[in-house]
């Protein structure tokens, strides 16, 4: 993928490169390449044409999209966090999924994306953060059981004392 996009790689590589890696496996994660990743980022530094975007999808969508964090992170080299960024612009999917045709559309072309990839980015990212939360939940639930049996070990003990007192 990097070999593909060895343009985009010369551009943003910093850190040895480590950046643009972990951008690469941050996109395949939410099911796109680092071509998209380069597209996106191309098309948040045309600057005049990005804030244009920005603005016709914030009056078709009925909100206020800013994407300057995310064009700031594009300039640094910052592609993971860009992506990070654009996603919590565009919203979860079930607000995707409510959006109309001219409203998607509008929401891809302000992140330099076809709807097709935007649609993939966000389903990916809500399945991520699922198996995220998922999982976080059974680490949570694991420590809730060890603490409840904790103390009910040392209630046990309290209560055999109280009982040999009676």
């Amino acid at each position: 993928d990097t070999a593909s996009n060895a343009e985009f790689f010369a551009q943003f590589a910093k850190d040895g490169g480590q950046n643009l890696i972990a951008a690469g496996t941050a996109a395949r994660k939410l099911g796109l390449d680092m071509s998209a990743v380069a597209s996106i980022s191309e098309s948040l530094l045309d600057f005049e044409t990005s804030i244009e975007k920005q603005m016709e999808a914030s009056l078709l969508l009925g909100r206020q999209i800013n994407l300057d964090r995310a064009r700031q992170l594009a300039l640094s080299g910052d592609q993971e966090g860009m992506m990070q960024e654009i996603l919590k612009q565009v919203g979860g999917e079930a607000e995707f999924n409510r959006l109309n045709v001219l409203q998607r559309r509008a929401l891809a072309e302000s992140v330099g994306q076809s709807v097709e990839n935007l649609s993939r980015l966000v389903r990916n990212n809500t399945a991520t953060t699922t198996a995220g939360v998922v999982a976080g939940q059974s680490d949570n639930t694991e420590e809730i059981q060890r603490t409840q049996l904790e103390i009910m070990e040392s209630s046990d003990g309290y209560l055999r004392t109280i009982a040999k007192e009676i």
